[in-house]
């Protein structure tokens, strides 16, 4: 069972290390919140309003107790 949560561990690291992220030091960033019963969605067509040529996301943060999402949203160039 120690194995697998190893192995687990590794698979779920490779997948969030490919995960590329443009360099966007220069990029703005709001902050989107999507709280009570808004969901994950809300959020996404929150950022296609205010992206829409497309929208890069960052520090996506969910707290299911008091129900409330947050995640940052830069627009693509």
């Amino acid at each position: 069972m120690k194995y697998l949560w190893i192995l687990a561990l590794i698979v779920l690291s490779g997948c969030a290390h490919n995960t590329q992220y443009a360099n966007l030091d220069s990029a703005q960033w709001t902050e989107l919140t999507c709280s009570g019963i808004e969901s994950w969605q809300n959020c996404r067509n929150e950022a296609q309003e205010i992206c829409p040529q497309g929208f890069y996301t960052a520090n996506h943060i969910e707290n299911l107790l008091i129900q409330r999402r947050v995640v940052e949203v830069a627009c693509k160039r």
